[in-house]
């Protein structure tokens, strides 16, 4: 009876524990799968050396290359790590031109910044030559579903399948006055996508027909009128599931997962299978690459103007689920964990660092938010990340943290032909730690010589310093959260 009552109880402890680890193995998967609130990427695209993504929560950010404010934080800083564009809620697409963004929202509107679109803004007490104007909305598109940036025009098109192309220009009567001319393409009527490759509009139909419009006046220099337009010649009758093109060549995606390609300026009649492709879901371009996505997630690459040039496996990606291209010379994937993946022959590709052009793939940085004293900060300038640390130039957070900031010079260096080194100084509660910007770099605190391993880039337009070693002296406290980009400097509430 007692090893009867033994039995029982053993099983009734045994059910309780399986029970009790069922509803916390419950909990932990829906707190990870409900707690992780970050947002994944809704789409992505690279200009010639930057990039923007929208954001499954409506959001956009953009990293690198600005000259022409094609990053969209109103200045011509270049940005290493991706920031938040301002003033975007309820973006669905993104698309980028050589030097310029756009984004398509919910409700069918186009807005676009950078080249033609961003003036330089004279006067700002803080930038004075380094200030560009923000987001415009392109006034003339409506109901837009879709957008294509090709070398050669920018089509919106529509949720009823028309489309319209549309071209910034200057105001010949003011040649600082930007304007924007629309041109409807006429004929088109039930379009999922299109393409500009030299003179010629190619449509690709909801029904996976392709159609080829010539939508350029040569003899005006500027894209035709309603009234100009001819008739819509068909290229392929059916099965073509993508398209994509970079100046005159063109590839299509067949719904068997070979690629075709066609080029406006040979006297070659239809397009041709590429040999060796096959298995692909997905088609992009950049100058003069194709991307490709095959169906077991693997990236692959052709620098197709190469005549000796195979199609390659991109190293480093695996387990990919989405793919797109850019204007220049770098490729945008994401992979199953949400991340954003970069690769190419690119400088700036939000990675936090330059690239060292060694062509493996880096991850897209989340943007980085700032919170000093419990109260959010922000800057003009980038930041970057060196060796795994994060990098801020002067103008940052050190103000705001109550850190003076001051720069002088060394004694002549007998080590560096007794030049006169730059020393920048911090000092805040009675400590400084000064960086001599030698080669390596010299830490000193409160005057004595550390052996700090240290260096003063000078990246983005900035000089760059080591945040975390300067706190960690000055006694501030700091957390950086890599995975949500959130920085903590300083008390907390």
């Amino acid at each position: 009876m007692k090893k009867w009552n033994r039995k029982v109880a053993y099983m009734l402890v045994t059910i309780l524990l399986a029970v009790n680890c069922t509803v916390l193995g419950s909990a932990g998967a829906a707190e990870a799968t409900n707690g992780d609130s970050r947002p994944i990427p809704a789409s992505v695209a690279g200009g010639s050396g930057h990039g923007v993504a929208s954001w499954s929560d409506g959001s956009v950010t953009a990293w690198g290359y600005n000259k022409s404010g094609q990053v969209g934080d109103g200045t011509s800083i270049h940005q290493l790590v991706p920031k938040q564009v301002a003033g975007l809620a309820n973006i669905v697409q993104v698309a980028a031109g050589d030097n310029s963004s756009f984004a398509l929202d919910k409700n069918g509107d186009v807005w676009a910044w950078g080249d033609y679109y961003s003036p330089y803004i004279n006067g700002d007490p803080l930038l004075p030559f380094q200030k560009r104007g923000g987001l415009i909305k392109l006034e003339g598109l409506k109901d837009v579903a879709s957008l294509a940036i090709s070398n050669h025009g920018s089509v919106a098109v529509h949720k009823d399948g028309s489309a319209t192309i549309w071209s910034p220009a200057f105001d010949p009567n003011d040649h600082l006055k930007m304007t924007v001319k629309y041109f409807p393409i006429k004929g088109v009527t039930n379009a999922k996508t299109i393409v500009v490759a030299g003179h010629e509009a190619l449509i690709l139909g909801k029904d996976g027909s392709v159609d080829m419009l010539t939508v350029y006046n040569s003899f005006y220099d500027r894209f035709r009128l309603e009234r100009e337009f001819r008739e819509v010649e068909p290229l392929v009758a059916s099965s073509i599931t993508g398209i994509a093109a970079h100046w005159y060549d063109v590839f299509l995606l067949h719904e068997n997962g070979t690629v075709l390609r066609w080029n406006v300026n040979t006297k070659q009649q239809t397009p041709a299978a590429v040999k060796g492709l096959n298995d692909i879901q997905e088609i992009r371009t950049g100058a003069n690459r194709l991307f490709m996505l095959k169906n077991d997630g693997t990236v692959w690459q052709w620098n197709y103007n190469d005549p000796t040039a195979k199609p390659f496996r991109v190293k480093g990606l695996a387990g990919i689920t989405a793919l797109w291209g850019s204007k220049g010379y770098a490729g945008y994937a994401t992979n199953q964990d949400g991340k954003v993946l970069a690769w190419g022959e690119e400088k700036y590709q939000g990675s936090g660092s330059p690239n060292e052009n060694d062509g493996n793939p880096v991850r897209v940085q989340p943007p980085l938010s700032w919170t000093v004293n419990g109260q959010t900060v922000s800057f003009y300038g980038s930041s970057a990340i060196v060796k795994g640390k994060l990098y801020v130039p002067h103008t940052s957070v050190f103000e705001a943290l109550g850190i003076k900031v001051k720069r002088g010079q060394s004694n002549p260096d007998p080590k560096h032909g007794n030049q006169r080194i730059p020393v920048w100084s911090f000092s805040y509660g009675g400590n400084t730690v000064s960086i001599k910007s030698s080669d390596p770099a010299v830490v000193l605190v409160n005057g004595m010589v550390t052996r700090e391993n240290a260096s003063v880039p000078f990246l983005a337009n900035s000089t760059m310093f080591p945040l975390e070693l300067i706190t960690s002296k000055l006694g501030i406290p700091m957390s950086w959260n890599k995975t949500t980009g959130e920085v903590i400097l300083g008390k907390t509430p």
